[in-house]
């Protein structure tokens, strides 16, 4: 953890009770993420914590298992909220989908991810929203139309409201 720059350094992985470094030299990175949560992690963390100290482990100090945590708590979650079951994997599409609105970095969300390529994000990791489509469509239809109606999203976007 880093805390004075508010980031998660992703220096190992642990799969199925090993530990290595990570597949990539762009998987070792920082993640970085809200003041929220980094406040909650800093609870979170032990006093005997020391630099490597792992962010989430067992009382012992270890790794959790995957398979329990998702056996345990996941696939409970998912039951008393009625949806169908999810996997981690269904994490990282969310975030991705949600950390990709029109006009932010590609680059910068590869590099959270910890992708060496931005197609594999852009392909593979992202879906599109309806409202960045929506909006996608009223900017394409404001430069070819520009003497046409504007819709209620163009003149909402324009109007300025001055108190």
């Amino acid at each position: 953890m880093d805390f004075e720059e508010g980031a998660v350094i992703v220096a190992e992985c642990s799969y199925e009770g090993h530990t290595s470094a990570p597949k990539t030299r762009a998987s070792r990175r920082k993640v970085f993420v809200d003041t929220p949560a980094i406040e909650a992690l800093s609870r979170a963390r032990p006093t005997d914590a020391n630099p490597e100290s792992l962010v989430f482990c067992t009382d012992r100090g270890t790794a959790f298992n995957p398979n329990n945590v998702r056996n345990r708590v996941l696939v409970s979650a998912c039951q008393r909220a009625k949806i169908p079951q999810v996997s981690w994997h269904n994490f990282r599409y969310t975030y991705s989908t949600w950390a990709n609105p029109p006009g932010e970095s590609i680059k910068a969300l590869q590099a959270q991810l910890g992708h060496t390529d931005s197609r594999l994000t852009l392909s593979v990791y992202t879906q599109p929203m309806p409202e960045a489509q929506k909006l996608l469509a009223c900017k394409i239809s404001s430069v070819l139309l520009r003497s046409a109606p504007k819709s209620e999203v163009q003149q909402a976007e324009t109007e300025v409201v001055i108190p």
